[in-house]
């Protein structure tokens, strides 16, 4: 009689250990003394299995981060939807946008962040934002940039767009600046395989797209990496780690955070918390390496940044 040693009964034993801990111990003699044949180290391997299950399903982290104990800063009701984020280093606050309204937001990191507001164009779907060279980029979900210079009010703002075939998804935009560029990663693209998601440049010399893509980065890496298939993969926000040069790409409709070298290989992949990452949009970096998630409310609660200490 062969000894199940699955996932499932994994659970079962951590369950039965955790609430009855004599139970489970007369178990495990009952299984010896009935199956006679199996080796004795296996039975102990089952029990040993259960009482470590809960270490198993906890979440795993990115070196340096523990994604299960973020600082959580609660945005006021105002911003329920940020939907991009950059960090600002003079004061550590950051910039950042909203899915629904053409608005720049300031935000101190605080416990009651203090919030400005700057309004930079019509209300669209805005989805990313850089700021680099003292510009602000911001993204449109269709594929184009809104630019303008740091200075207050906004004032003289430039659009370009990416002009390729069909109808395009985009909700994630950030700075390669070894060479001079913004990278626009897909998130539903036609032109791209079911197992691709494809990155498109704008040259910031040219403050123009390069009409091909320049990075590709394969789906069935990430489903390696988890000893699993996933849907079509649609990054949500992306950014370079200024401390590991890694790209950190988030996903809130896969759950997923995927760590990259800046060729789009895949070195990591971490699932993600659906409690604690409840709709993750917005991703960056402080200089020093700090983590900063933002969740959209996702119709109930409120807005939040989720801050990592790098260590």
């Amino acid at each position: 009689m062969p000894v199940d040693i699955t996932i499932s009964n994994c659970k079962r034993m951590a369950f039965i250990n955790r609430i009855y801990p004599l139970y489970s111990v007369k178990l495990l003699k009952v299984v010896v003394k009935k199956i006679r044949y199996i080796p004795i180290n296996i039975c102990i391997s089952v029990l040993i299995l259960g009482t470590s299950c809960e270490a198993q399903e906890k979440k795993s982290s990115p070196a340096h981060y523990n994604l299960n104990a973020p600082e959580i800063i609660k945005l006021p009701n105002k911003i329920n939807q940020i939907s991009g984020m950059a960090y600002y280093k003079p004061d550590s606050s950051v910039f950042a946008i909203d899915d629904d309204h053409g608005n720049l937001y300031k935000i101190s990191l605080e416990k009651n962040p203090k919030v400005e507001m700057w309004e930079f164009g019509k209300d669209k779907d805005y989805e990313d934002i850089v700021l680099l060279n003292n510009n602000f980029y911001i993204l449109n979900s269709h594929g184009k940039i809104v630019f303008f210079p740091f200075s207050f009010p906004i004032q003289k703002t430039q659009k370009a767009e990416l002009k390729i075939n069909g109808s395009n998804e985009f909700e994630s935009l950030y700075a390669d600046m070894k060479n001079n560029r913004l990278i626009m990663m897909c998130k539903n693209c036609v032109d791209d395989k079911k197992d691709e998601v494809s990155s498109y440049a704008f040259d910031l010399s040219a403050n123009s797209f390069i009409s091909k893509p320049v990075l590709v980065l394969n789906k069935k890496e990430i489903e390696k990496k988890l000893g699993k298939s996933i849907p079509r993969f649609k990054p949500s926000a992306a950014n370079i780690n200024p401390v590991t040069n890694e790209v950190y790409i988030i996903s809130s409709i896969n759950k997923l955070l995927v760590v990259a070298d800046k060729n789009m290989t895949v070195k990591e992949v971490y699932p993600l918390d659906p409690q604690l990452f409840k709709q993750p949009e917005g991703l960056c970096f402080t200089s020093s390496g700090d983590l900063l998630i933002s969740n959209e409310y996702a119709k109930e609660g409120k807005a939040t940044i989720l801050f990592y200490k790098y260590h």
